[in-house]
């Protein structure tokens, strides 16, 4: 977290003395910088077999799942080259799976959906460079929930349903990249990066028969985020 916070102190400290250096109608005060968000949409059909050394038994799993997700952002430069705004990441994933093995009559099926919602606002800063590209340093967070559902059930009648009951997820993390700008108002930037952050979340059973519980997960994590993508400048309207 220390150094975190030192990125941020970082593009305070600089940002008086960067703003003196005229700046391109791209990054100057007044324009706008939006995320050309590529979200992500995907089907999935799946067979596997699994056998062991150790029995004749062949396990099969037939399943398929659909993904959809987006995350546009916007943000505003407040003054040359540096600018504040954010995004939303906007989720749905959802499947189904069949599972039998040939020492059995006995089949079951699950089912499963998760939505995500996140909010991420950030602060970036150019620096250097010419109207050809500049590199830029880059504060930001993000928290969100997520939820959903899974259920089995067997061919025996019997069933349970697990409820995904979140608690929050959140993350912080600052990095730096540079953007090539292919013309007056589109960039392709890449970007390296330090992340932390942490989640908890709640799980409740229910069975068909017999009691249930609930449980809870907690998860912390750091991680060196890449990223690629494009950026849209819109210069100020005179």
């Amino acid at each position: 977290m220390k150094k975190i916070l030192f990125f941020a102190v970082l593009i305070t400290a600089t940002t008086a003395s960067i703003a003196q250096v005229r700046a391109p109608l791209s990054v100057a005060k007044g324009a706008k910088l939006i995320g050309v968000g590529f979200g992500g949409l995907s089907y999935t059909n799946s067979v596997s077999k699994t056998s062991y050394s150790n029995t004749p038994t062949v396990y099969t799993s037939d399943g398929n799942n659909f993904n959809l997700s987006v995350y546009p952002s916007i943000a505003w430069f407040v003054q040359d080259k540096l600018a504040i705004g954010g995004g939303v990441s906007v989720s749905f994933y959802t499947g189904k799976s069949k599972s039998s093995n040939t020492g059995s009559s006995i089949t079951s099926e699950n089912t499963y959906n998760q939505p995500s919602f996140y909010l991420s606002p950030y602060a970036r800063l150019y620096f250097g460079g010419s109207a050809k590209g500049m590199p830029f340093v880059q504060a930001n967070a993000q928290y969100g929930i997520y939820g959903g559902t899974s259920k089995n059930t067997s061919s025996t009648g019997s069933s349970s349903k697990t409820t995904t009951k979140p608690k929050g997820d959140w993350n912080a993390g600052a990095s730096f990249g540079y953007e090539h700008f292919i013309s007056d108002y589109v960039g392709f930037y890449g970007a390296i990066g330090f992340s932390y952050g942490s989640s908890k979340t709640d799980y409740e059973y229910k069975p068909s028969t017999g009691t249930g519980y609930t449980y809870t997960s907690e998860y912390n994590r750091w991680y060196v985020p890449v990223n690629v993508g494009l950026q849209v400048h819109l210069p100020k309207k005179k």
